[in-house]
């Protein structure tokens, strides 16, 4: 029984991983099949300590995102407002993509960070290319900010993998 819910688990734990690239939630869902694991077998292989560190990665993960996508659309010579105009942008569009259950969570993210930079430069500069400049450059920063995500899932994915594998008896 205890390996069939350490398989289920792992595999999970993989399939959550792999969810970051696809614009999702993935750190937070490897912390939350954690946080099961943990309580289902009683903190055996994942202790406490092993969840705060899952934790600490996700919330990195998490404010990362956003920091990078902020700071793409600054390279690409976008105003604080417009910065954050792409920030809004891709949470109003992750939002409406839960109306559709999800589906196209990725696509919607993508188009709305960029409609969200385009938008607010070119209200502030009237210059379609200044504007274009900066929504892809807050693209090139959600794109940094999915390999930095999944560069931290990757570490809590080896957390996971040692504490089972060490922990097994």
């Amino acid at each position: 029984m205890n390996l069939w819910i350490a398989v289920i688990y792992l595999v999970l734990i993989l399939f959550s991983w792999l969810f970051i690239f696809f614009g999702g939630f993935g750190t937070f869902l490897i912390l939350l099949f954690s946080l099961i694991y943990a309580l289902i077998t009683g903190f055996e292989f994942i202790n406490g300590k092993t969840l705060i560190a899952l934790g600490l990665l996700c919330l990195a993960g998490e404010l990362f995102d956003y920091i990078f996508i902020y700071l793409g659309a600054k390279i690409g010579g976008a105003s604080k407002k417009t910065a954050m105009g792409a920030i809004v942008g891709g949470l109003i569009a992750a939002a409406v993509s839960l109306a559709f259950y999800g589906v196209g969570l990725f696509l919607f993210t993508i188009v709305g960070i960029f409609l969200g930079a385009f938008i607010v430069e070119l209200n502030e500069k009237k210059d379609v290319l200044k504007a274009l400049k900066a929504g892809l450059g807050s693209l090139v920063g959600r794109f940094s900010a999915v390999i930095f995500k999944a560069l931290l899932g990757l570490v809590m994915v080896i957390i996971i993998f040692y504490h089972i594998i060490t922990g097994w008896k």
